[in-house]
């Protein structure tokens, strides 16, 4: 109940200005003041984070990313929409003016009918006497709705927010479209690497397998044992096959995101980077104000509260003027001449008396659309925050997962190296030679994947913060 309250609250007083809503007074609970360690250090934004990774392959596809994507193109022309609607509804306010001219050929018979009906219906064309004329205007006319409620003004606004609402919504888009595409690249990466990986295991695997057929054609194994040994071996290569598919499907996809031909041909670096996009170790909460989808949900929400207040001044009385001034006359010469002006001048008043209801129902609707796009905003406010929690925790575990599957791969080495000698020798099996082997495999795949987990755990933080940072260390 209190939450409803507050909610209440809010929407009379929380949008009436267009400043940015401060979280503390849309959120009944505490928020953190700060996610901080003891360092000091200016924040400056950086937009354009991926340059940190000093990678030119990473530069050359997010340019060509943000230049020829289709969906960013989509929102371009959203806000471009959102801003002549702007524009149309601010012409609303003022008179609009026109010139309109024409000329008018009038017949009359004494047969009262059409001189083509009155043919067929059988009277002589010499019975009927014909009178026509021809009349020529020109006229400058001008008609204005006068804005007495403030109904237009509100219209105004309301597009006016709605067009600053797709602006930050396409900032928004821009910046979460290029964390995709930039952690597409670092997916291919990965995917190389474990296809690199796999056919160094495959390698290996097939070293143990022609030892342990030498063994068989020697005579010191079984059939069974070496049919074993072939499944396995098999099992090897198709392995590697399905990781090759995987890099070419998303070297397609990193294609079709520039609006290219869905080929293989895709240039990436063959390592991780070693330096990612800083973070600030110590961060105000209120960061997350910088968020455009938070900034686009404010003006979404402002343009529903002007929406919302036009619909309740479409129930006044509206009041416009009108007037013309200009000529008409039966011969063009005289058409500009004084004696043959016209003009006219009104007041016209449109008082709603029944509609059916619809007035009052569009008032509803607008209301119910302001409550929808207030609780949009905290929706959004509270997952900015989630989002920001869940990011330095990930930041923290990916770290150490990495660090831990380091060592892990030192111990497979060594494991494999032993087990391969001893296999030569003939103390070790098939099996351990073949297990070691995808054992050493396995945690490079697994360090590959970590490594590209820890540059997108790294890349959602700088989405949930709004963007990256260049930091000035004192």
């Amino acid at each position: 109940m209190k939450k409803i309250i507050f909610l209440i609250m809010l929407l009379f007083f929380g949008c009436a200005s267009q400043k940015p809503i401060e979280p503390n007074r849309v959120l009944d609970f505490d928020i953190p003041e700060q996610w901080e360690v003891e360092i000091s250090q200016d924040l400056d934004f950086d937009q354009m984070w991926w340059n940190i990774f000093n990678d030119d392959n990473l530069n050359s596809f997010m340019i060509e990313f943000m230049d020829e994507n289709i969906s960013l193109e989509k929102a371009m022309l959203n806000t471009r929409k959102a801003k002549q609607a702007s524009v149309i509804a601010t012409g609303s306010i003022l008179p609009s003016i026109s010139i309109s001219s024409g000329v008018v050929e009038s017949e009359q018979n004494t047969a009262g009918i059409p001189t083509i009906f009155s043919a067929l219906l059988g009277q002589p064309s010499d019975e009927v006497t014909v009178f026509s004329q021809e009349n020529y205007n020109l006229s400058l006319g001008t008609q204005w709705e006068i804005d007495l409620w403030g109904k237009l003004r509100q219209g105004r606004i309301a597009t006016k927010q709605q067009y600053l609402s797709a602006k930050y919504f396409e900032d928004f888009l821009k910046l979460s479209l290029t964390a995709e595409a930039s952690k597409l690249y670092f997916a291919i990466i990965e995917a190389e690497q474990v296809l690199n990986n796999a056919s160094k295991k495959l390698k290996n695997a097939q070293t143990i397998f022609e030892l342990y057929s030498l063994r068989y054609n020697k005579g010191s194994i079984s059939i069974q044992a070496y049919q074993q040994s072939e499944i396995i071996f098999n099992a090897t290569k198709s392995d590697y096959n399905n990781k090759l598919l995987m890099v070419n499907s998303l070297k397609r996809e990193a294609r079709l995101l520039v609006k290219d031909y869905p080929s293989t041909e895709f240039l990436v670096n063959n390592n991780f980077p070693k330096k990612l996009p800083s973070i600030p170790n110590t961060l105000p909460a209120d960061i997350v104000k910088r968020r455009p989808d938070l900034i686009a949900q404010q003006y979404n929400l402002l343009a529903n509260k002007a929406l919302d207040r036009q619909a309740l001044l479409t129930l006044f009385p509206t009041f416009s003027l009108s007037g013309s001034y200009g000529g008409s006359s039966n011969d063009l010469e005289d058409l500009t001449n004084e004696d043959f002006s016209v003009w006219n001048k009104g007041l016209s008043v449109f008082v709603p008396i029944f509609n059916a209801g619809k007035l009052i129902a569009n008032k509803k609707l607008t209301k119910s659309n302001r409550e929808i796009a207030m609780l949009d905003f905290v929706n959004t406010l509270l997952t900015a925050y989630k989002e920001v929690e869940n990011g330095f925790e990930s930041d923290l575990i990916s770290n150490q997962a990495l660090e831990i599957i380091n060592e892990n791969i030192v111990l497979s080495e060594n494991i494999y190296s032993t087990t391969f000698d001893g296999f030569v020798k003939g103390s070790s099996t098939f099996e351990d030679a073949i297990n070691a082997n995808n054992a050493l495999y396995d945690n490079l795949d697994l360090k590959a994947r970590l490594e590209k987990v820890r540059i997108e755990q790294r890349i959602n933080l700088i989405l949930a913060l709004g963007g990256g940072f260049n930091i000035t260390n004192d």
